[in-house]
């Protein structure tokens, strides 16, 4: 035990006092003045060893007040236990995670959890000298700000609110480190990372606060996409709703709704299975012209930042459709200038615009008999750069040209040498349940009559196989490669070797090729920490200005540059509330974008404090983890550890203590 100010124990000397007291006051001697014997009141019968007793015990307590009361002003106090810890506390460094998996209950408290990382925060201020500085950081306050006294430091952790902003990048900042540095956060399994900790200097003690939360279950909306990206005015299409339950419990009936211009268009209850994405598929119609703002919302508490899933419904260009071919005036012609939604053109194969193919949505090799090699490097490039391809092999002629296609784009397919004398084999009935005939078939009979083909390539394996012969072999089948998607027909469309271009199925397949060959110009949504967003920008005479997103009278400027008739900007860093923005150039509104929250927060599962002690490990030697338990039990772990256990406070409730049992003694013995 040591003393802050050991020059006052030199008033123990007043001991004396109380002894001396005692002292004269059993050398003198009681005297009674009474005029009749009838008034002398009744006393009870006191030895002299019970009164001798009593004035000892008296001396006692009044020797031990004095004891006690010089020892408070002398302010004793038990060392740190941590000898190696540094003593200056001038500066304390205090991260609060406000990211919105805080918005989650505290396992003790009705509150939520940067309630109670705040009301935690402003206890560790209250832990320091009136004298020290304080750099407190938050999310959407990364670079610590200027230290600040005790008071400001409090008034800041009472303003603190939500922010989309990761604290992680906080944590990993080690500019200008303070003796100690707490972090308070609920510890993430799916944000935090130990590496956040590697820039700090091995001197500064770094003590990691976890807020526990009541329970980690959460249903988050996590991405959203239209069955095909061609969306149709006034008819049906597709949206397909990925759902996520976070929870150990699976959730039952959770209401999910569709809204298109704050109007609800669909609803329907969906059942979660704990642990694992659920897909719901609603059906919409779209009315009228131009961009349509949507959002689906779910219902779930306490966690509601991820509740609203924002996007866009742009209307859809023309679907571009190259055809090469032997020569033009084919049937695909005539079936696709049927429909006003395709842009059509045919070339031959001698005479290409590799330029102008290479801006389509889907390029139909239909029975070119002579594929050359620059032809076949075009197509190549093409699917490689996301692009879909279809290829209907030719009748007869030279197959080297497809087998370096094949090779170069990775297909298992070889010519089989049938002819039109070869025999047909009848094709199966397609499956309904496959989502390429999903919007095709309003009433399916499963003993359709199906047309018959030769089969004049052959493959044994593909991403789907879209038609099958009687036998299961492949007739029609899709070929992932990348973003890219080449689909591939085992015969000519000729008659004499294939009767599906007289079925009624042969149209929408067709047109279903096409129609999923298209990309929308602009994604359906954008997540606010997404690096890079390209969109479609406006004619090269009116580029000139700054591009700028704007909601409601925010504005913000990201960096941005314009080349090959695309925009493409970097979020900014200032964006961090979800919603709908324009993209404005000068007083012009360009598009309008969907911004969302990242999902790593919808991800409630913590560290617990043993796990988080692992996870250090034993090398660490000034990284510190506390029990998640409540503000005493850091501040009594911190203090006896840095700075010793105070006992001015016990000795002045023994002082008070002993000065009442002496008038107790007194009054009562």
């Amino acid at each position: 035990m040591a003393f802050l100010y050991p020059s006052f124990l030199f008033a123990l000397a007043a001991i004396a006092v109380p002894v001396v007291l005692h002292l004269v006051q059993l050398r003198r001697a009681k005297r009674v003045i009474f005029s009749n014997v009838r008034f002398i009141q009744a006393s009870k019968d006191l030895t002299a060893s019970q009164r001798n007793l009593k004035e000892l015990l008296i001396l006692l307590c009044r020797i031990l007040f004095v004891v006690f009361l010089v020892l408070a002003f002398a302010q004793p106090f038990l060392p740190a236990s941590n000898a190696v810890a540094p003593a200056d506390a001038s500066q304390v460094a205090i991260i609060v995670d406000n990211t919105y998996s805080m918005q989650n209950v505290h396992e003790q408290q009705d509150l939520s959890l940067l309630n109670v990382a705040s009301d935690r925060a402003k206890d560790i201020v209250g832990m320091f000298p009136a004298s020290t500085a304080f750099k407190v950081a938050s999310s959407n306050r990364a670079k610590h700000g200027a230290a600040v006294q005790a008071s400001e430091a409090t008034g800041y952790l009472e303003e603190l609110d939500f922010s989309a902003k990761q604290y992680s990048a906080v944590v990993a900042s080690a500019i200008s480190q303070p003796a100690h540095t707490f972090v308070l956060s609920d510890f993430q399994r799916s944000t935090f990372q130990l590496s956040e900790l590697a820039k700090y200097d091995s001197t500064t003690q770094i003590h990691l606060v976890p807020i526990a939360a009541a329970a980690t279950g959460n249903v988050a909306i996590d991405s959203v996409y239209l069955e095909d990206e061609f969306i149709r005015p006034s008819a049906e299409n597709i949206l397909h709703v990925s759902l996520f339950n976070a929870g150990e419990e699976a959730v039952e009936g959770v209401p999910v709704k569709l809204m298109i211009e704050d109007q609800q268009v669909a609803a329907l209850s969906v059942d979660l299975p704990p642990q694992q994405a659920t897909e719901a598929v609603m059906n919409f119609r779209v009315n009228g012209d131009g961009a349509k703002k949507a959002y689906v919302l779910v219902e779930d508490y306490p966690v509601e930042f991820d509740n609203t899933y924002y996007f866009v419904l742009s209307p859809s260009t023309e679907v571009n459709v190259t055809e090469v071919a032997e020569s033009p005036g084919s049937s695909l012609q005539r079936l696709y200038q049927n429909e006003s939604f395709f842009s059509f053109t045919s070339y031959s194969a001698g005479n290409i615009n590799y330029a102008q193919a290479g801006t389509s949505d889907i390029i139909i090799l239909n029975g070119v008999s002579d594929l050359s090699a620059a032809l076949a490097a075009t197509v190549t490039n093409f699917v490689e750069a996301g692009g879909t391809v279809a290829v209907i092999p030719p009748a007869g002629g030279e197959v080297a040209g497809y087998t370096t296609l094949f090779q170069n784009l990775n297909i298992p397919a070889s010519f089989t040498g049938a002819t039109a004398a070869s025999s047909k084999t009848s094709l199966a009935a397609p499956d309904p349940n496959n989502p390429f005939f999903r919007s095709i078939f309003s009433d399916y009979d499963p003993k359709m009559q199906m047309p018959a083909a030769v089969r004049s390539v052959a493959w044994n394996r593909a991403s789907e196989d879209i038609l099958k012969y009687r036998g299961g072999a492949s007739f029609m089948s899709r070929f992932d490669r990348g973003s890219g998607h080449v689909y591939l027909m085992a015969a000519p469309l000729q008659e004499d070797y294939n009767a599906l271009a007289n079925h009624a199925l042969f149209v929408p397949i067709m047109y279903k090729l096409a129609i999923s060959s298209y990309k929308q110009q602009q994604a359906l949504a954008y997540t606010l920490s997404a690096n890079t967003v390209q969109v479609p920008a406006i004619s090269r005479r009116q580029q000139e200005g700054v591009y700028a997103l704007q909601k409601d009278s925010l504005a913000f400027i990201p960096e941005q540059q314009v080349r090959g008739g695309r925009l493409y900007f970097n979020t900014p860093a200032d964006m961090d509330e979800a919603g709908f923005y324009t993209l404005q150039l000068q007083d012009s509104t360009i598009t309008t974008l969907a911004f969302n929250y990242g999902k790593d927060e919808s991800y409630l599962a913590q560290y617990t404090p043993d796990e988080l002690k692992a996870l250090v490990g034993a090398d660490r030697q000034n990284v510190h983890v506390y029990e998640s338990g409540d503000a005493f039990s850091v501040k009594g772990e911190f203090e006896k550890s840095y700075f010793g256990v105070k006992l001015w406070k016990y000795c002045l409730i023994l002082c008070l203590f002993f000065l009442m049992a002496e008038i107790a003694l007194i009054r009562f013995l």
